[in-house]
């Protein structure tokens, strides 16, 4: 019969000392209890997997928030370049605008003071150069204000990918004290006791049957 550590036999599992931060191993102080009975050393494997399950599950749940958090911030920074674009857009749409006023009260007074036939021609040619400008404009008109509702829309769904990113934040954090509250109990109740290993290799078998 050989009698053996627990901790030696059993690698303490991570605990978490913050969100996204890199686990760290809990370590145990020597203890000079008696030898744990089968019952006692069952409590602790059984102890120990859960925690290390547990574990588990929140860096998983770490590693695919930290995925969505960059494709959302990702997303956020296409999001913002599209606004700026629109912004110039709008702008140039908005001086163009302004030109076609401008140059539509300067051909009508042209029109008013022309005598000759050559100068109400050139009059004439104007004016349907405008006409033909105006129409250009109102075409860029509607797909500015078409892209700018898929944008609307584009907005709407990242901000609700934000707020369930911000859940989902609270619910991994929410989940880490916890654990480091059960790997604590763990460390008091089973760190470094001393047990039979002909015992550990039932539980083990015990525990690989439960699965």
């Amino acid at each position: 019969m050989k009698i053996t550590p627990f901790c030696a036999a059993l690698c303490a599992y991570p605990l978490f000392a913050a969100f996204g931060s890199n686990l760290a191993l809990a370590q145990s102080p020597a203890r000079s209890d008696k030898i744990m009975s089968l019952a006692e050393l069952r409590a602790c494997m059984t102890h120990a997997q859960a925690n290390k399950q547990t574990a588990a599950e929140i860096l998983q749940q770490q590693d695919a928030f930290k995925r969505d958090q960059e494709a959302v911030k990702a997303e956020q920074a296409d999001v913002d370049k599209a606004n700026a674009d629109g912004d110039a857009r709008s702008a140039a749409i908005v001086g163009e605008r302004d030109a076609i006023s401008a140059l539509v009260s300067a051909l009508n007074t042209k029109a008013q003071a022309a005598k000759t036939d050559a100068e109400k021609a050139e009059a004439e040619a104007q004016r349907s150069r405008l006409v033909e400008r105006s129409g250009q404009l109102g075409k860029n008109i509607d797909s500015f204000n078409a892209s700018q509702q898929t944008l609307r829309d584009r907005v709407a769904v990242l901000n609700a990918r934000v707020d369930a990113i911000n859940g989902r934040s609270r619910t991994i954090n929410d989940r880490i004290e916890p654990h480091q509250q059960q790997a604590a109990a763990w460390k008091e109740q089973c760190g470094n006791r001393r047990f039979r290993e002909e015992d550990e290799v039932a539980i083990k078998k015990e525990l690989a049957a439960a699965k």
